[in-house]
């Protein structure tokens, strides 16, 4: 029948089908099973998501560090703060210590003084002073 035809005598009832698979190369599922252009696509489309849950967690551990340079940051200063505050209290302590120290220094010299006042006889030492 193609050999007799008549030009044009079948577009009717062939423009049906050229319309189907037309609609059927186009449409996505068509890209997806027909070749191999479907297979790349669809392992493209694979990869695609794979790169941009990489990027995501990369982007996520990137701000992780960013709040662990900060929390480094922050403990530092707080070393910092802490070692000037406890040299200032060693300071005041061994201060304190060392007044202590003085006052019981002055105790002990009064209770000597105290102790030979009364073996030697009062304030003026006079049994312990050489009669001429």
């Amino acid at each position: 029948e193609p050999l007799t035809a008549i030009a044009f005598s079948m577009n009717e009832e062939f423009s049906k089908v050229i319309q189907e698979r037309m609609d059927y190369y186009n449409s996505e599922g068509a890209d997806l099973g027909i070749d191999n252009i479907g297979k790349v696509k669809s392992q493209i489309e694979d990869v695609k998501g794979v790169m941009v849950q990489n990027i995501e967690k990369v982007l996520e551990r990137g701000e992780k560090i960013e709040l662990l340079v900060d929390k480094t940051d922050r403990l530092n200063q707080q070393a910092f703060r802490f070692e000037a505050s406890s040299r200032s209290l060693r300071r005041t302590l061994w201060w304190r210590k060392m007044r202590c120290y003085a006052f019981m220094g002055v105790v002990a010299i009064l209770l000597v003084y105290l102790a030979s006042m009364s073996f030697c006889g009062g304030f003026d030492f006079h049994k312990c002073k050489k009669h001429h």
